[in-house]
């Protein structure tokens, strides 16, 4: 496995021109730094006790895999909890690639834990718009991929299948979508005529509006402080 030392020539080197591998020898991903995984898989293990309700959903519908045959483009913010969201939805039998919604928010740790566990991330933080993109694109098209739906937060991987990806585009059969700007978005494609793919509006939802609009800002502060 991967062991950089945090030097400041290891620093400049871009995780995507790294060959790194994790302990099983698993190599589709581009992280900061594999070896920081155990610390980033005790974050995830704490986030999982802050998040009894989808832990419960994933102890009671892991057996039936409800999401059998989904392939999903992850396009979000790479956190602690976003981990746990992804570890069940593979639990729940989906397929996933991801990427991170913004060049800034990654946690390091917790991406190279995601990528210890067999997932392919590409993510890490202070990332260049070059970056962006690329870690985007890896995650539409890979060998042996053929995503079907988008999970998005602020419509950068909806937009980069739309426009670059048209024959991959049509196998898409919906997009999930929790941010206003990406709302806003689609609802700019749906007036236009180019929003060719079912879309649901997570943003406006009821739980959305009245519950993590509500406290999660509160809670995030916290964190931060």
């Amino acid at each position: 496995s991967y062991t950089a030392s945090s030097s400041d020539e290891d620093d400049a080197i871009s995780p995507k021109e790294k060959i790194q591998k994790n302990s099983k020898g698993f190599g589709d991903f581009s992280v900061k730094n594999i070896a920081q995984a155990a610390f980033g898989r005790r974050e995830i293990e704490i986030a999982e006790q802050e998040m009894p309700g989808i832990m419960a959903l994933r102890k009671r519908a892991m057996e039936d895999k409800p999401l059998k045959g989904a392939r999903v483009i992850g396009c979000t913010h790479i956190n602690a909890q976003t981990a746990v969201l992804i570890e069940t939805l593979a639990e729940l039998g989906a397929t996933v690639r991801w990427a991170a919604c913004n060049i800034y928010s990654t946690q390091n740790e917790v991406a190279a834990a995601l990528a210890e566990a067999g997932f392919p991330i590409f993510a890490w933080k202070g990332e260049s718009e070059e970056d962006f993109w690329w870690c985007i694109n890896r995650c539409i098209c890979a060998e042996n991929w053929q995503p079907n739906m988008i999970l998005d937060d602020g419509g950068d991987a909806t937009h980069q299948v739309l426009r670059a990806y048209p024959a991959i585009s049509k196998l898409i059969k919906g997009v999930v979508e929790e941010s206003v700007t990406g709302v806003h978005r689609l609802y700019q494609l749906s007036k236009a005529g180019h929003l060719i793919v079912p879309a649901m509006n997570v943003n406006d939802s009821v739980t959305k509006t009245k519950f993590d609009n509500l406290y999660s800002c509160r809670e995030s502060i916290l964190d931060s402080v």
